[in-house]
């Protein structure tokens, strides 16, 4: 993993916004403030730690995950913590139509932000709703019949979300974007370098985990190519 220290200046305006905003993307341009750079390679994914039944391989400079069969959802939890102030920048194809891409933010279980999963755990998301505090951002995730992308928070209020995209945005078969961000209760989505929405938690979750989740549907199983991972995170 390379760690680079840097520093990020936001442009954060409180708002819901059903469409795309032409904005420009978190990155090394910006004027640094402090944040750390964490650069993921597939070496680096595989120290994640992996639940579900599921794989994850290298391919061509990319890193692909997938579910096999009888699987529950398949996911990567990283090896640290990080506090409020956390944005995942990464590039993903999901190769099947039925696959459905979440990122799940600060996630924990523990006082001290720490995720505690037994080793066994089968990766239903059931488990994670009822039993672990996170942000849970859902994307090409038009299989579920649902508009997207979008995010919720866990345990409450549960199922009902933050905020959505009025349409999916996401392709099967093309490499998107994605940049996460959640600065306190500031969250954002942006897709391709453009803004789709942003929203404000007035009851922020303090930090935790990143988790990388795939999930199929339709008995059609999940898999999806990821490249150029990278977290920012500041104290």
């Amino acid at each position: 993993m390379k760690r680079v220290k840097c520093m990020i200046v936001f442009l954060l305006v409180v708002l819901h916004v059903p469409g795309l905003i032409s904005a420009q993307s978190v990155g090394p341009g910006l004027l640094k403030k402090g944040y750390t750079l964490e650069q993921y390679s597939h070496k680096d994914l595989k120290q994640w730690a992996a639940y579900g039944i599921g794989g994850m391989e290298a391919n061509h400079g990319q890193t692909a995950m997938y579910e096999l069969e009888g699987s529950l959802g398949y996911m990567l939890v990283s090896p640290e913590s990080y506090r409020s102030r956390t944005i995942i920048s990464y590039e993903v194809m999901a190769l099947t139509a039925g696959t459905v891409l979440i990122v799940e933010m600060a996630a924990h279980n523990r006082d001290d932000l720490s995720l505690d999963l037994e080793a066994d755990y089968d990766g239903n998301v059931r488990y994670l709703f009822e039993n672990v505090s996170m942000y849970m951002f859902a994307f090409h995730n038009a299989a579920h019949n649902k508009t997207g992308p979008f995010v919720r928070k866990y345990p409450l209020p549960g199922g009902e979300s933050l905020v959505s995209a009025a349409k999916n945005l996401m392709q099967v078969g093309k490499y998107h974007h994605v940049e996460i961000g959640v600065e306190g209760g500031k969250l954002w989505f942006r897709l391709d370098g453009k803004m789709v929405w942003k929203v404000e938690d007035p009851t922020p979750i303090q930090g935790g985990k990143v988790i990388l989740r795939i999930r199929g549907t339709a008995r059609e199983k999940a898999s999806c190519l990821i490249k150029n991972l990278k977290i920012y995170s500041k104290d």
